[in-house]
């Protein structure tokens, strides 16, 4: 019987050493994921708001190309010419950090924008809704996969904050229309 509880003891011993190895070795790679998914948010972070700027600057240059009536098709082509390719040269910098999906439609946004003055009536308005459109995408896709728009919220339901007025309501009103 003692020869029984001395092989139970060992083979319980033998379990435990393993079990223990194999859970250290779980908790070890799951603080490694930890420590390094600070650096990775920070990096994306960065990486997004570089890209929000690239776009906000493109916006300034899409609005100038249809806006002013003076420049040629060739000027308007440079223009949206040079947006896209320092958007799309950023994106592949920062490829690494910045989603596939996301980049591609960032580098896309202006693409047509050059055309839009040369188009008359409802051929105009349906390019203008279309670019407007892919530009507020932009915006939202890069504060949704940055985790901007999710720790906003966050902010929102620890501080519950009571933001109102008429100029507000009126933007509440208009975007439950537009939704």
């Amino acid at each position: 019987m003692s020869i029984v509880l001395a092989l139970l003891a060992t083979i319980f011993g033998i379990f435990g050493v393993i079990s223990g190895i194999l859970l250290n070795e779980f908790m070890r790679r799951k603080n490694r994921r930890e420590v390094f998914a600070g650096k990775i948010f920070e990096k994306r972070l960065v990486a997004y708001e570089g890209l929000n700027d690239h776009i906000q600057r493109g916006v300034v240059a899409a609005d100038e190309v249809i806006k002013n009536a003076e420049l040629s098709p060739s000027q308007r082509h440079e223009l949206i010419s040079a947006t896209v390719s320092e958007i799309a040269n950023y994106v592949d910098k920062h490829q690494l950090y910045i989603d596939q999906e996301i980049g591609a439609h960032c580098t896309a946004l202006f693409m047509g924008v050059e055309d839009i003055p040369e188009a008359a009536g409802e051929v105009r308005e349906a390019l203008l809704r279309d670019y407007r459109t892919m530009r507020k995408d932009a915006f939202q896709m890069i504060a949704e996969d940055s985790g901007i728009a999710e720790i906003n919220k966050l902010f929102r339901v620890i501080n519950r904050p009571d933001i109102g007025g008429p100029l507000i309501e009126r933007i509440r009103e208009l975007r439950k229309q537009i939704s």
